[in-house]
């Protein structure tokens, strides 16, 4: 019997929604729930247009449940991935600032494992052949991946610091769909300015049809050589970049000893990977493209480190699953040490 991973897909996407979701109602957590629907909009806002008005990929017929030719379950994919990797950069205590590097990255690596394994799946079909650029996706692909997340992170990240009562912030907040996707246009079309610049002084020189890219894109620009090459550069440079920041805040904070583990986030990421990683080797991809499989490996390894690198730096844990955690007050060592010194006396 052959597997519908169609329908596997589904089922986990949307199990793994309705959990999230289910945790905000036992917690009585309104914004999370709005949070949640929030994230699902702005899913399916982008799939829709990317698919009407961009043409950039097309997803498979096989899909059950689907809303103007977008699955439902990618727009409620976006929702889970976004808010776990949220919920696990939660557990550091770190600024909200910059927080969204954290949940961009965490997005970034399930991504590098998932997306050539789904284009293999037929989940998804972009334009460009499967044996350019990353296995067939299309590198800015990959910085769409990390625009989306930090983009729709830091804007409901920057709404929770505002007065919830201001009708200002429950404007924000009915529209922060629209504007996360406003934000995430500029920011794609930057990315394709970027990488075309060279490409266009060089060969071209006519700067004129650069207004049409935000629409049709030209097929034999956006996937030359040069402009691959340029892609690739500048994506590395802002992964790297992202790694710094990451390190320096984590090692920074490497003092507070607090750290809350949410089962329910890791749990979700973990079966994404495993998912893919499965699929991977059930469909015998791996045995073409065994690179595939050790990236698959090893972006799971550094799931599991994201999950788990508190614990080696942090003194007291708090697991918990469904169980509402309340505020705790979080201590570095040198007011500890304060307070014992003053109990001394």
């Amino acid at each position: 019997m052959e597997l519908n991973f169609y329908l596997i897909f589904e089922i986990l996407v949307i199990v793994s929604f309705l959990l999230i979701f289910s945790r905000a109602v036992y917690q009585k957590n309104r914004q999370t729930i709005f949070e949640l629907l929030a994230a699902f909009a702005f899913g399916l806002l982008l799939e829709i247009a990317n698919i009407h008005f961009f043409h950039t990929y097309y997803y498979s017929d096989q899909f059950l449940l689907r809303i103007f030719d977008a699955p439902i379950a990618v727009g409620l994919g976006w929702a889970v991935i976004i808010y776990s990797a949220m919920l696990l950069s939660d557990q550091y205590r770190i600024s909200w600032t910059i927080k969204p590097v954290f949940d961009a990255f965490t997005a970034l690596v399930l991504d590098l494992s998932m997306d050539a394994v789904a284009i293999r799946l037929n989940f998804w079909h972009w334009k460009i052949p499967l044996d350019q650029e990353w296995y067939g996706v299309p590198f800015e692909n990959l910085f769409g991946w990390i625009a989306v997340v930090f983009i729709f992170s830091f804007i409901i990240r920057f709404i929770r610091t505002l007065n919830p009562k201001r009708f200002l912030t429950k404007i924000l907040q009915c529209f922060s769909p629209l504007i996360a996707y406003g934000f995430l246009f500029l920011g794609l079309n930057l990315f394709l300015i970027l990488v075309i610049a060279p490409f266009q002084i060089n060969y071209l020189g006519d700067w004129s049809h650069l207004s049409n890219l935000c629409f049709k894109q030209d097929v034999t620009i956006i996937y030359h050589p040069q402009v691959q090459f340029w892609k690739m550069v500048i994506l590395i440079i802002l992964v790297v970049e992202m790694i710094n920041v990451m390190a320096y805040k984590v090692l920074k904070s490497k003092n507070i000893i607090q750290w809350h583990f949410d089962i329910l986030s890791f749990s979700i990421l973990t079966a994404m990977h495993l998912f893919f990683m499965i699929s991977l080797i059930i469909t015998n991809i791996y045995q073409t493209l065994p690179f595939l499989l050790v990236m698959a490996i090893f972006m799971f390894l550094i799931h599991l480190a994201l999950h788990f690198a508190p614990l080696f730096l942090q003194k007291e844990k708090h697991i918990y699953f469904f169980k509402k955690i309340s505020p705790q007050i979080i201590k570095t060592k040198k007011q500890i040490e304060t307070i014992i010194e003053s109990n001394l006396k």
